[in-house]
């Protein structure tokens, strides 16, 4: 179980979307949360993943050659898109 307290402002403004969208404010607590956790959740796995790809390139130097790359950009919404360049 958790408690929060909330300033005046915020426990009015979530008040008043509760009995607008006829939702408790436990309810839209929990989904305000749910949807931010997911969301910094998802940033975190962005932030691993960048790093990874930083230390690889560190490791081997390998790139995708920048022709390459808006080549490929510049297929997207054509009915020719190519596929991803790779190392």
């Amino acid at each position: 179980m958790l408690g929060v307290r909330l300033d005046e402002q915020l426990e009015s403004r979530l008040a008043a979307l509760a009995e607008k969208t006829h939702r408790s404010k436990s309810y839209l607590a929990k989904e305000a949360l749910t949807r931010y956790i997911e969301e910094e959740e998802r940033k975190q796995r962005e932030n691993e993943l960048t790093m990874a790809r930083w230390e690889e390139y560190q490791e081997t130097g390998e790139t995708v050659r920048n022709d390459d790359m808006i080549e490929w950009l510049d297929s997207w919404g054509t009915d020719q898109e190519k596929p991803c360049p790779v190392k």
